[in-house]
């Protein structure tokens, strides 16, 4: 089992070629364009998994064995986790996941690739500048914050005034300080349908952002501690897992216009 985990996960080449064969069969033309690799190199990884009877060859066409299409369909959520994890581990272990509900830490892989943002001391509270345009084209945003976050309201109107449908869910304390010292933003909130919620349970996040095309995640420290360095993935399964986390806040809060 060892050699086979070795010849499966030690070669991205290899994982890459498996992957690429559960959508068909392929030429090695194919192969070549679609893994932007030459034949030189891809052909001995080909004999490795011939070899092992993962994939089958009639005469210039490669595609998946009866073994390989099971072996491949277990190993592409496997494959998805790891990447979520790969380069962010350090992240996942000193942060406090119990925000996160047991049926999402159970579908994480659906996060896939994600990229660690960790922003300099100059631009600690600033909303990041690369998701701009991304959040601009946006049909329907869900945020959560725990804490005051200065761009917040502003962010939030101006995507409401483009047309988005906007759900805001704050901690209780964020929600009375917008209110109460923040009141031309309140109401530019309000006057552009923002949806607010009130969130009071101990249990939450530090923060989170929903878009069409980004998910933000941001945990406390396994202490408590704030930190402002965040998870963001941009995969379309990433998505609609960071849906379903909002929908579990919204229904959780209560809705206050």
């Amino acid at each position: 089992m060892s050699s086979l985990i070795d010849l499966i996960f030690f070669s991205e080449k290899r994982k890459n070629l498996l992957v690429q064969l559960d959508n068909g069969p392929m030429d090695i033309d194919e192969i070549k364009e679609t893994l932007n690799v030459k034949a030189c190199a891809i052909m001995p990884q080909i004999k490795k998994l011939k070899d092992m009877d993962l994939i089958e060859q009639s005469e210039d066409i490669y595609q998946l064995s009866d073994i390989g299409a099971v072996i491949v369909e277990k190993m592409i959520p496997l494959t998805s986790l790891i990447n979520v994890f790969d380069g962010n581990k350090d992240y996942w272990s000193k942060h406090d996941r119990s925000p996160i509900p047991t049926n999402l830490i159970k579908k994480i892989d659906m996060l896939g690739r994600c990229h660690l943002d960790e922003p300099d001391l100059d631009h600690l509270f600033e909303f990041p500048e690369f998701l701009r345009d991304r959040l601009s084209s946006s049909k329907t945003i869900k945020s959560f914050y725990s804490y005051f976050c200065p761009d917040c309201p502003s962010i939030q109107a101006t995507c409401a005034k483009n047309g988005a449908e906007v759900h805001l869910i704050l901690d209780e304390k964020v929600y009375n300080r917008l209110k109460n010292d923040f009141e031309n933003e309140y109401n530019v909130l309000l006057e552009n349908k923002v949806s607010l919620y009130i969130y009071s349970d101990k249990i939450r996040p530090s923060s989170f952002m929903i878009a069409d095309n980004f998910v933000m995640l941001k945990l406390f420290g396994k202490e408590g501690e704030f930190d402002n360095n965040k998870i963001i993935s941009y995969t379309p399964s990433a998505v609609e897992w960071g849906n379903e986390l909002a929908q579990y806040y919204i229904d959780r809060s209560t809705k206050i216009n």
